[in-house]
């Protein structure tokens, strides 16, 4: 997913800085105007193990000073049933209590990117770029 939106995001000649969460500072997303974060869902609905510390960064993290915008796209596994794919909404629920600004419809896909999910990572990608533009 990351690399689709990666790939999407430089042919609209857009700059793109691509980074693994466990490898990111979360004060460090200040410096953008954007992000777009890629996750999956972890057994029992959670997050991925080694995002933990990330995602406790983000919520200590006040992203309200100056506005950053940001979007969310998971994918999960059905089998998991009431703990399908929850991780996005985990992300997006905790950027928010931070005081981001959610940019573009959270987007959920099984398994993996696949022709009939490559349209709404494009959509995604339009409505997260539609938001920074009108700021």
């Amino acid at each position: 997913m990351a690399r689709v939106l990666q790939q999407y995001f430089e042919y609209r000649n857009i700059d793109v800085t691509m980074a693994e969460m466990q490898q990111t500072a979360a004060e460090s997303l200040k410096e953008y105007d954007a992000v777009a974060l890629a996750t999956y869902t972890w057994t029992g609905g959670t997050i991925p193990e080694e995002t933990e510390d990330f995602f406790l960064d983000l919520s200590a993290t006040d992203f309200s000073q100056k506005p950053l915008i940001f979007g969310v796209v998971g994918t999960g596994d059905p089998y998991y049933g009431e703990d399908y794919n929850t991780a996005p909404a985990l992300f997006t629920a905790n950027l928010r209590a931070s005081g981001a600004i959610q940019g573009a419809t959270t987007v959920k896909i099984e398994q993996g990117v696949s022709d009939e999910t490559m349209p709404l990572l494009v959509n995604f990608a339009k409505e997260l770029i539609t938001s920074v533009e009108k700021l």
